[in-house]
């Protein structure tokens, strides 16, 4: 039934980008409803009906399929008066044209049945302060997206409901989806995976190599779940279920984020056969010095690599210290004149280094979430890990490009015939053709 789709409301005029188009391929998904507000002749239109003054008195939707012997229609009331839109237009320097597109979306939101969304490029609709401005209808709020966010809220949407899309009308399991999203952000991990388990009876040490870089890709695998977990209940609004929910999968993405560096650090151990007893110190940063000085010795490029990214090295041990050795981050509902938020107070080093790192001060909340006020530090864990992550991600693939493990092709005999005749199977050749759609069509992160 329809009541059961997302309904995606097109500002069509507006819609000019190439990832609007990439999200426009997916009208054709029996899990979605498109609406264009205005002329389109791919998309059902929402058809307006005007009062003697030119002002909106009524929406009709017409969801009459080919197949249908007569014509169904969905009409809705406007329900607002054509010269108040008119005056709070001048007042809050909104066009007409602009502002008229927030409240037809207001008038069309109807929770009880289905959830509805506007997809626009319109600047000033898109702004969040602009939401918080007097008269502006409050039903709209977190329901206007620009093209690249729509496709993560219906990705999430659809997570919700156990549907994972790769591409339009092609779906696929959880596991796969997130094995997809892993293999597509890591390229130099499936190499490296290759090489493991082909070899593994021929390396030093090769099932401890295997099982620590299996747990590599976990750790990643459950950061990616972690942060659609984070995302779902960041839409579904602030209340204190959503704050908890929340609270609870950034801690762990937290705990996550920093075991990478010591799954890193151990296949550095076995890839060298470094001899250090000393197990509760081996790891990537300063203090595990001693490490670190056998780790160089054997590759001095990593030296460099770990200085020039010292700052994603350190950026999340004083919150995992905390979440770890005494208590959880505390939440609370942040309201203030340009946002209400699920945030986490966090401790001032800890903002220090996301604003050192993002170059943002965090006086006015932006991309990564951090704000402070009164001298007191917040976050917004949504936008911090959207954007922490691809760091932590960029780290990884570059780190393990760097171990040089392509080096155990030349030197153990059989292994690269062995890689390419896997590579080369039928098998492999689908999963491959799968992870292009991946990454040039899917909607999410």
């Amino acid at each position: 039934m329809n009541e059961s789709k997302l309904r995606i409301l097109l500002d069509s005029i507006s819609l000019k980008s190439d990832i609007s188009k990439k999200l426009l391929k997916y009208s054709d998904d029996e899990l979605f409803e498109f609406v264009s507000l205005g002329y389109s002749d791919k998309h059902t239109e929402a058809e307006l009906i005007r009062d003697s003054e030119g002002g909106i008195s009524q929406i009709i939707i017409d969801k009459t399929d080919k197949f249908a012997v007569r014509r169904c229609c969905e009409h809705q009331a406007f329900g607002f008066l054509h010269h108040d839109i008119k005056a709070l237009s001048k007042q809050i320097n909104i066009k007409y044209d602009d502002l008229i597109i927030a409240y037809l979306l207001a008038a069309l939101i109807d929770e009880n049945r289905r959830t509805t969304i506007l997809v626009t490029e319109r600047k000033k609709l898109l702004d969040p302060q602009n939401w918080q401005i007097s008269g502006f209808p409050k039903k709209v709020a977190n329901r206007i997206f620009s093209p690249s966010d729509a496709m993560v809220f219906i990705d999430l949407y659809c997570k919700k409901k156990n549907k994972y899309l790769v591409g339009p009308s092609f779906h696929v399991n959880r596991g796969f989806w997130y094995l997809y999203s892993l293999k597509t952000k890591l390229p130099n991990y499936q190499r490296i995976w290759s090489i493991v388990v082909f070899a593994e009876k021929q390396l030093p040490n090769g099932e401890e190599i295997m099982d620590i870089t299996e747990s590599l890709g976990d750790r990643m695998m459950d950061m990616l779940i972690a942060i659609d977990e984070i995302g779902k209940n960041y839409y579904e609004g602030v209340n204190n279920d959503t704050q908890d929910v929340i609270i609870y999968h950034f801690n762990y993405w937290i705990t996550l984020f920093t075991g990478v560096f010591d799954s890193l650090a151990w296949i550095s151990y076995y890839r060298y056969q470094i001899e250090f007893s000393d197990h509760a110190r081996i790891g990537l940063r300063k203090q595990q010095k001693e490490f670190r000085k056998l780790l160089f010795a054997k590759n001095p490029v990593l030296k460099t690599f770990l200085i020039k990214h010292s700052a994603v090295l350190n950026l999340m041990y004083e919150p995992r210290d905390l979440v770890i050795h005494r208590t959880r981050l505390k939440g609370l509902r942040f309201q203030s004149d340009h946002f209400y938020l699920n945030m986490l107070k966090v401790p001032k080093v800890f903002f220090d280094k996301i604003a050192a790192l993002s170059k943002e001060k965090g006086e006015r909340l932006e991309k990564w979430g951090h704000y402070k006020s009164h001298d007191r530090y917040f976050l917004e864990p949504y936008r911090f890990v959207k954007k922490a992550t691809p760091m932590l991600i960029n780290f990884v693939n570059e780190y393990l490009g760097l171990l040089d493990l392509n080096e155990y092709e030349k030197t153990i005999p059989d292994l690269e015939n062995k890689i390419r005749r896997s590579d080369a199977t039928d098998t492999h050749q689908k999963f491959l053709q799968d992870l292009d759609i991946f990454s040039r069509a899917r909607l999410g992160y």
